[in-house]
């Protein structure tokens, strides 16, 4: 009985390798799993949940899903994509979830809260919905316009020609987005990410762009 209950407690009497051994080989399992996750998360794609508003309906409160980083690194953006834009807010850094609007050499106006590109009305139905637009009319009784200096009143954004480097991002929910509006255009060395895959809640899975 003494026999058999010291062959028991023997770790592995058919395997050469020691405790130790099989200790630093889970180490080194966990740490290259570590360092893939790293590489996934800050070269490939980046989680991302949206708090607040400023796109809805395009994108609700509380979604959660990732963002593509290697889309900007390889195929930078284009008028229109969702983008995940770096900002810093006193003294620390924040992701905002808006959608380019200018692009570098554009000019941007606002005449009668109406939006235009080097002189054009620019098209926004694909993204924005015109019914929930019209919604924000009948509430507000504007849609892209902005306080005033002394908040009392709305008035057209200020025109803004873009540099060779410099992006203008609006959220789609104009009324409730801090936006290129209030804090001027972005660099790209700011556009974080693009696009969104929404996970979860489950009913809105879906690629947001």
């Amino acid at each position: 009985m003494k026999k058999a209950k010291k062959s028991e407690l023997r770790y592995n009497e058919d395997d050469e390798r020691t405790l130790l051994e099989d200790i630093l080989g889970f180490i080194k399992v966990f740490v290259v799993s570590a360092i893939v996750i790293l590489l996934f998360v800050n070269f490939v794609a980046h989680p991302v949940r949206v708090d607040g508003r400023s796109m809805y309906p395009t994108l609700k409160d509380g979604e959660f899903g990732f963002t593509n980083v290697g889309g900007v690194l390889l195929n930078g953006v284009k008028r229109g994509d969702i983008v995940v834009v770096t900002m810093e807010e006193k003294g620390q850094k924040t992701h905002w979830v808006k959608r380019v609007i200018g692009m570098p050499g554009d000019t941007i106006s606002c005449v009668n809260d109406i939006v235009f590109i080097n002189g054009k009305v620019l098209d926004e139905t694909q993204y924005i919905d015109p019914d929930y637009r019209q919604s924000c009319v009948d509430q507000f009784g504007y849609f892209n316009k902005v306080p005033n200096a002394d908040n009392t009143d709305v008035q057209d954004f200020e025109e803004v020609k873009l540099g060779d480097d410099e992006y203008y991002v609006m959220g789609d929910n104009r009324p409730y987005s801090k936006d290129s509006r209030y804090v001027g255009p972005v660099k790209k060395s700011q556009l974080f990410a693009k696009k969104m895959l929404v996970l979860l809640p489950v009913s809105d899975i879906g690629v947001k762009d």
